[in-house]
């Protein structure tokens, strides 16, 4: 965007027009003024503001329109910045990657100035003459002086192989060895315009993984020529390999000190040659005709042997475009009369028996010409077993008797098929199954040069029950995981996806075959955005930046996410052991709705809670102002000081004192009981007399004893011992306790019936009994008044039968009571309450005095 004094002229034109505008019509409003006012000094005034008020306009736009500038500025920035930010995590990644490599990179680039990628301390083992090296990571500038690490010679060739690299752009192979004896792998090639040396150590682990010679397109694996070279440096005789051009290309250690003896000297970047181009095209020529293996007996007194040798034997075998050769000294006494076709072959078993792979090798005619001990051992055959000259037909006979061949209905058919291998022009690989339980991987390759045929075995039995057990466990893994409710998604350090179920597709609304392509999480990122527009992008790109983490101090994380279309996730993070990345992901919205509408149901019955507290000590409050009035009045009409009552107007006076004594006991309940109900409520504990406590109880309903209107009245029967037992507990509350309980058994009991209260002590509890002959009570209220859950049965009393139980069992409970219910057979109930005779022996609060 152009800054806003590069734009067009239009952009000031449109106020200095309407400034110019307002000035020119000024003239004609001036005009029309003193025509009708005659003040010009009205005019003057008014100039100035109009031109005021244009520039005002014009300053506003001018604000604008650099404010819309600076936003998009901003706007641009902030894109920019997230960028930066992207490309620098990818740069991190790929950096990360090379560093976990067990090899060193450098780079040549247009520029000539090189990059090294990965560690030195992988390849260099501790150096005693050079501390420094293997210790840590060599810098750039030291790692490419080689004469300082590697082996003179080796240096020489690897520096003389890069020369040739940047010169023709052709790529190289080379073993190299550090002066610390570790043995190097080194590789030049070019790409475009950069070179590129990788160089990783040779292990034995690592060994059989590089390749010199390129698979063909059937994936049947060729000699790997850098097991043939640990293979050639075990022997004790001079060998070599001789390269497609004649040239050597590699020697162990024998054939150099062959060659340094006899002070042959090797050109740069080239082993010594023993042999003259006349012997080589002699040794070739004997290849070609002896099917590419021959012996070939000869002195070779030209190259400075000792007098003890007589006589020197070199022997060659191709190897694909090359050829292997190997020279074995004898005396002329240990060769008379052997027959050179028994010594055929015998030269390269060293070789062959060096080789773990089982392999046989059968002429064009079918007959058995080499094979190593890994094929005896492999199917049991003992060393006469096998004669050289056998037909493979009898070969596979004897196996089949051994029970070495696979249990075929048509054994003659299959053995036919099988023998069409000598008619393959590439490598087939077939399976056999033994009726042992093992099975067999075999490769024949033809011999393009005889028509014969090589046999490779591998028993692969153990990797294909590897492979089925790793099946099954995949198979138990899957169903387990798609059938967890979280979500789940395991990332490798790359960032892509390498496990899932089926629960990440449906929270993240991600399609379940894109998941099932391994993909990285930049595409999971791109297509959440696509499925969950609001935020869906910019919740992985935060999540990609726990998962592509490099930091070997990393920490497991969880959390909740909280999206813009209204769903709750819980993810949580954790490191595996494997430098993997675990997610999962929970849909917690119903349960946070759920625990929402907990929460404010929670508050809206708290604060039901407070008001009703509030509200019952309110009434409380307000019941006995008038309360008290009653009781007053009655107990002055009690006193005879307004004159004498008749016996009807004391009855009378006698029950509403009785009445407002209820009453009064009744609110003195409604607020012990909320009070219980708050966890609030305390006891005062006394040495009590229980006589006087049933004396006090029955005071608030004595005139419900006596008969009214000649009724018969109610006999209340106290039992108690003499002395009575002493009670330490709240008077108060066991007063309430006795009238609830008394008042409850005269309301439901029929005039003229009996109400026995027995007093019992024993083992220090205080037993008291109240038996009626009223009516039975229902079984849900003998359950609620037995029930410990005092919550529930206080609410479920209260409603069954109002105040006076409900307070009964609060109380009895609160001296660390318990209360029961019984039914008579006859009729009527019976009540008992249990006390501690010392209830402050419970509670842990002092009795006062």
């Amino acid at each position: 965007m152009k800054p806003f004094w590069h734009r067009t002229p239009a952009f000031f034109a449109a106020p200095l027009f309407l400034v110019a505008g307002s000035s020119l019509a000024f003239p004609a409003l001036a005009q029309a003024q003193i025509s009708q006012m005659a003040n010009t000094n009205m005019v003057m005034i008014s100039l100035p503001l109009i031109i005021g008020a244009g520039a005002l306009f014009f300053a506003g736009l001018v604000i604008f329109w650099l404010s819309k500038i600076r936003n998009v500025s901003l706007k641009t920035q902030k894109t920019g910045q997230s960028q930066i930010a992207a490309m620098r995590v990818k740069l991190d990644e790929y950096e990360a990657a090379f560093s976990c490599l067990p090899e060193v990179t450098v780079l040549w680039t247009q520029s000539g100035e090189p990059q090294m990628f990965g560690k030195s301390s992988s390849l260099i083992n501790k150096d005693p003459d050079h501390e420094n090296f293997g210790e840590q990571d060599m810098q750039l500038k030291q790692f490419l002086e080689f004469e300082r690490w590697l082996a003179p010679k080796d240096a020489a060739k690897l520096n003389a192989g890069l020369s040739h690299l940047h010169l023709s752009g052709e790529g190289f192979v080379a073993s190299v060895k550090t002066n610390s004896g570790q043995q190097l792998r080194a590789a030049g090639e070019t790409s475009g315009g950069t070179a590129i040396l990788h160089m990783r150590a040779v292990t034995a682990a690592t060994a059989p993984q590089t390749k010199e010679i390129a698979y063909p397109d059937n994936d049947v694996p060729n000699p790997d020529f850098n097991s043939i070279h640990q293979i050639l440096d075990l022997l004790d005789d001079p060998a070599w390999i001789r390269g497609p051009e004649g040239k050597v290309t590699f020697a162990n250690s024998h054939y150099l000190s062959l060659c340094n003896d006899a002070n042959l000297k090797s050109g740069k970047n080239q082993f010594p040659e023993l042999f003259s181009p006349t012997d080589i095209a002699k040794h070739q020529s004997a290849l070609d005709e002896n099917s590419d293996e021959a012996i070939i007996n000869e002195p070779l007194l030209e190259v400075g042997y000792q007098h003890e040798l007589v006589l020197s034997r070199i022997g060659t075998s191709s190897l694909e475009t090359s050829s292997i050769g190997l020279i074995r000294k004898k005396y002329a006494s240990e060769i008379q009369g052997v027959n050179n076709d028994e010594l055929s072959f015998s030269h390269i078993n060293p070789v062959l028996d060096a080789m773990t792979s089982p392999m046989v090798v059968f002429d064009g005619e079918g007959r058995l010409k080499q094979f190593n001990l890994a094929y005896k051992e492999l199917f049991s055959l003992d060393k006469n077993s096998l004669v050289e000259g056998m037909n493979e037909r009898e070969v596979m006979d004897l196996l089949r008797r051994k029970g070495q061949l696979p249990a075929e209905p048509d054994y003659k058919q299959w053995r036919s098929e099988h023998l069409k291998s000598y008619a393959l022009k590439n490598p087939r690989k077939e399976l056999w199954h033994l009726a042992s339980g093992r099975t067999l991987q075999v490769i024949a390759t033809p011999n393009s040069h005889d028509g014969g045929v090589i046999y490779v075995f591998d028993d692969i039995s153990e990797q294909l029950k590897l492979q089925s057990s790793n099946n099954a466990i995949l198979v138990v893994q899957r169903e387990t995981l798609n059938s967890l409710s979280e979500g789940v998604a395991v990332f490798g350090t790359d960032g892509r996806l390498r496990l899932h179920n089926r629960r990440l597709s449906s929270i993240w609304k991600l399609p379940i075959n894109e998941l099932g392509q391994a993909p990285h999480i930049d595409a999971i990122a791109q297509s959440c955005g696509k499925s969950i527009p609001e935020d869906g992008e910019e919740i992985w790109q935060r999540l990609k930046q726990n998962v592509v983490d490099f930091d070997p101090g990393r920490i497991d994380k969880s959390g909740r996410i909280k999206r813009k279309d209204g769903r709750l996730i819980d993810y949580a993070i954790v490191r595996l052991p494997d430098t993997q990345t675990l997610l999962t992901f929970v849909d917690v919205t119903k349960s946070a709705n759920y625990e929402t509408v907990l929460k404010e149901r929670n508050e809206a019955l708290e604060t039901a809670d407070r008001l009703k507290d509030a509200f019952v000590q309110n009434v409380s409050h307000e019941l006995r102002v008038p309360l008290t009035s009653i009781i007053g009045f009655a107990d002055l009409l009690a006193s005879d000081s307004f004159g004498p009552l008749n016996a009807q107007q004391r009855a009378y006076t006698d029950y509403i004192r009785s009445s407002t004594a209820t009453l009064g006991t009744l609110i003195d309940n409604i607020l012990d009981l909320t009070n219980v109900d708050a966890g609030i409520a305390r006891l005062d504990l006394k040495e009590l007399d229980i006589a006087s406590l049933i004396e006090k109880a029955k005071t608030g309903f004595s005139a419900t004893l006596v008969g009214a209107d000649g009724a018969t009245p109610i006999n209340l029967s106290v039992n108690m011992p003499d002395p009575a037992p002493k009670l330490v507990a709240d008077g108060k509350r066991v007063v309430q306790i006795l009238y609830n309980l008394l008042s409850n058994a005269v309301k439901y009991s029929d005039p003229g019936s009996k109400i026995i209260l027995d007093v019992e002590e024993n083992a220090g509890w205080i037993r008291l009994s109240i038996t009626d002959q009223g009516i039975g009570i229902p079984g849900e209220l003998k359950a609620a008044l037995e029930r410990p859950d005092q919550g529930r049965s206080l609410k479920e009393l209260h409603r069954s039968s109002g105040i006076g139980l409900t307070i009964v069992k609060a109380f009895v409970e609160l001296h660390g009571g318990n209360i029961t219910m019984q039914t008579n057979p006859s009729n009527g109930n019976t009540i008992i309450v249990n006390l501690p005779a010392n209830v402050s022996k419970l509670i842990d609060q002092p009795a006062s005095k």
